[in-house]
């Protein structure tokens, strides 16, 4: 009996040396793991509120059933709107991810074509054009709430094109892909740089881009953007709203 329950040891451990469970994680698909939890984040957000300050930014929230909700205000100067994306929970969100400098920032939702104030935020005040409009503050420069990262997507160039970066140490190759290039029908290798950082430089009118790093056939999203989005099939895109800053 004895020598029975040594044998089962011997090849139990004979079995785990020679590769182990064959369920066990790797370290790539660890590496994904980690990617979906940061950006699910948000993608399963349950509930609404007035905008406030979390640890990637400012998160706007909208929970009226519409059939799309978009957004502007002074932190993007007006100049475009930007579609809040739906949660898993029904809950249209957006995390406004770019450092904002200590003030008073104005903002509407527009939902079906018709621009509204913020139902769950009681703060409004009349603006230029003596219209009730919703508004939030931030008392200190938000960079010093949040912490940004080193980059982040896009990378605006003085020449006017944009860089999209993505960090991987194991991938042997990384392609870009995006709707404004027709996902599946185009693809566009990444160059590796240093320190296992990959890169490409596009040149991208202004506007609402959905894109997705894909790696040995697996469509990734990008770590660095909480904002993602399931488009008809289920798929994950991340989203952001390319937005230069006028030439100098």
């Amino acid at each position: 009996m004895r020598k029975s329950i040594y044998l089962l040891l011997i090849i139990s451990m004979l079995f785990l040396s020679c590769g182990g469970d064959p369920t066990a994680e790797t370290l790539e698909q660890r590496e994904i793991r980690l990617e979906e939890e940061v950006y699910l984040k948000y993608y399963e957000v349950q509930d609404a509120s007035a905008p406030r300050i979390v640890e990637d930014g400012v998160l706007f929230t909208f929970a009226e059933n519409y059939d799309y909700v978009e957004i502007s205000g002074d932190f993007n100067n007006w100049d475009s709107t930007i579609p809040l994306i739906k949660s898993t929970y029904g809950v249209y969100y957006f995390v406004w991810q770019e450092p904002l400098e200590a003030g008073r920032y104005l903002y509407r939702y527009r939902v079906n074509d018709v621009w509204i104030n913020d139902p769950l935020n009681e703060q409004v005040i009349y603006d230029d054009f003596n219209q009730m409009v919703s508004y939030f503050d931030i008392l200190e420069d938000s960079s010093k709430v949040y912490n940004p990262n080193t980059f982040k997507n896009p990378v605006y160039n003085d020449d006017g094109t944009v860089t999209f970066l993505y960090s991987n140490n194991m991938a042997d190759e990384v392609m870009f892909t995006s709707d404004h290039l027709g996902f599946n029908t185009t693809r566009y290798s990444m160059t590796k740089t240093t320190n296992n950082v990959w890169s490409i430089t596009l040149d991208a009118p202004n506007g609402n881009y959905y894109y997705n790093f894909i790696i040995n056939r697996e469509w990734l999203v990008d770590p660095l953007n909480v904002n993602v989005v399931s488009s008809d099939d289920d798929m994950l895109h991340s989203y952001v709203l390319i937005n230069k800053p006028p030439k100098k």
